[in-house]
């Protein structure tokens, strides 16, 4: 029996040396299948013209002054230059800003091919990321302001389908 158990043993360890050389000689071993990330050969990728038109948001988080919940409207130009925005916050219970009474907030923004992007302030400084989704029907954002931990999800309103 234990010679046996001693062949079982010493198979099993010539087997894993063998399928273990090609990986640690830096090259794939043959047995396990390679996986790579791909976007299908259809998708067009994104720019700032994915993103034109109007779209409801709603922001929730954590800011330095207490919790945060906001929603409000965006309109994305198409060119990347303006995205008024205006917006309901309240922080802590109190509201800060008010959808019908304040003016809207303005920002260019950014979108790489790969539908990343960036909302920046006028003077280049980068105020929060996104993840343009579906073709730019949604978009998964996230402040960088300091001391937040704000985010939220953009969905454009109606039918517009610009891009």
């Amino acid at each position: 029996m234990k010679r046996y158990v001693s062949c079982i043993t010493l198979g099993g360890l010539i087997v894993g040396v063998l399928l273990g050389m090609p990986v640690f000689r830096g090259a794939p071993s043959g047995i396990i299948a390679s996986v790579h990330a791909q976007v299908p050969k259809d998708t067009e990728g994104c720019s700032v013209a994915t993103l034109n038109g109007a779209y409801g948001f709603f922001r929730t988080g954590i800011t330095s002054a207490g919790p945060l919940a906001a929603v409000g409207l965006i309109t994305f130009d198409g060119t990347g230059a303006h995205s008024p925005a205006r917006q309901t916050i309240r922080r802590n219970g109190v509201t800060v800003r008010d959808l019908f009474a304040d003016a809207a907030l303005d920002g260019p923004y950014e979108v790489d091919p790969d539908c990343a992007g960036r909302f920046l302030n006028f003077d280049g400084s980068v105020a929060g990321h996104f993840v343009v989704v579906d073709g730019g029907k949604e978009l998964f954002i996230l402040s960088l302001s300091d001391a937040n931990d704000v985010y939220g999800v953009m969905r454009r309103i109606g039918g517009h389908q610009d891009r």
